[in-house]
């Protein structure tokens, strides 16, 4: 049988353990040391003055009047206006970490929003990018076929002119020649004018010819003498 003096000693080691146990699992729980707190704003400089304002939040802006190093106060005004003493260990020159951290988040949240619009710019850039390519090369092909259709039209351009040439060659010829027909027309006709008029005279000579036979024939005819018929 277990006797009172085992009995005690049992519970004694079941309630060390148990202490034990639970001081390891708060000790694994973890927690933070608020930042926040309030500060009194006095109306002179120490902390036996009369009490201006009753709580600074930690963070807020103040504007430095003028330090009392010796009474370790310093003369702040608020952005309301207020004016009064707070001591200088609550006094800092730079923003407390709440303070950084918030404008810090306000700076990740205005870049997140710059490279939003950087991206969505971006994109339509690339996008802007890729119509000018389409076009580009729709246009080339354009050149292209307009280049094609250049060089034809030149040729046949080149084809017309020469045509052109030989066209007025051909009426150059064309023109020397009626000259030339015209020439000869004229020969021709001057030439059958002067045949007509050769024959002319010759007619009129021969049938000069002919009375002036018909006239001294006749003179030389023998005449009959009428003895000889008797």
């Amino acid at each position: 049988m277990l006797t009172k003096h085992r009995v005690t000693r049992i519970l004694f080691f079941l309630l060390v353990s148990g202490s034990f146990f639970s001081t390891s699992l708060h000790a694994e729980s973890q927690g933070y040391v608020a930042d926040v707190f309030y500060v009194p704003l006095h109306s002179g400089a120490s902390t036996k003055h009369r009490i201006v304002h009753r709580g600074l939040k930690t963070g807020t802006s103040l504007t430095i009047l003028q330090t009392d190093d010796k009474a370790g106060f310093t003369q702040v005004r608020t952005q309301s206006g207020i004016e009064g003493w707070i001591q200088n260990q609550f006094i800092s020159n730079t923003p407390i970490a709440r303070t950084l951290l918030k404008q810090a988040q306000q700076q990740r949240s205005e870049l997140q929003s710059q490279l939003s619009s950087i991206s969505a710019t971006n994109e339509s850039v690339s996008t802007a990018h890729e119509e000018a390519q389409k076009r580009l090369k729709s246009l080339s092909r354009q050149n292209q076929s307009l280049t094609g259709e250049l060089a034809s039209i030149k040729k046949i351009s080149s084809n017309a002119i020469n045509l052109d040439i030989n066209n007025r060659d051909l009426l150059q010829k064309s023109e020397m020649l009626k000259v030339e027909i015209a020439e000869l027309q004229a020969e021709n006709a001057r030439l059958s004018d002067k045949s007509n008029k050769d024959w002319f005279v010759r007619g009129a000579l021969a049938v000069a010819i002919g009375a002036l036979l018909a006239v001294i024939l006749p003179r030389f005819k023998p005449k009959i003498r009428s003895s000889e018929w008797g």
